[in-house]
């Protein structure tokens, strides 16, 4: 049994020639899938934070209303911000 037929791994110096090719494939498969996801993961955290910076200027909006002396004018934006921040896990 060879070493990329127990794990996948090994010297290729001591695997058929076609098993480190396949080795190889799958792991260049791997790395691709990794750097995929990890772009996603960039574009996901971006996403966030255009909604976080969106709910605190929803929050910033809804206190300067309030300390204009129109509270109930405020809750539009303060609803939104809550409902912002809890879509997003920032509030339970």
């Amino acid at each position: 049994m060879t070493a990329a037929e127990v794990g996948g791994w090994g010297d290729p110096g001591a695997d058929p020639q076609h098993e480190w090719e396949r080795t190889r494939t799958r792991l260049e498969e791997a790395e691709c899938a990794l750097a995929g996801m990890v772009h996603e993961n960039n574009e996901l955290r971006a996403i966030i934070r255009r909604v976080r910076d969106h709910a605190r200027w929803q929050r910033q909006m809804a206190n300067e209303i309030r300390s204009a002396g129109h509270p109930y004018d405020a809750l539009p934006y303060a609803d939104t911000a809550t409902a912002l921040e809890r879509i997003i896990g920032d509030r339970t």
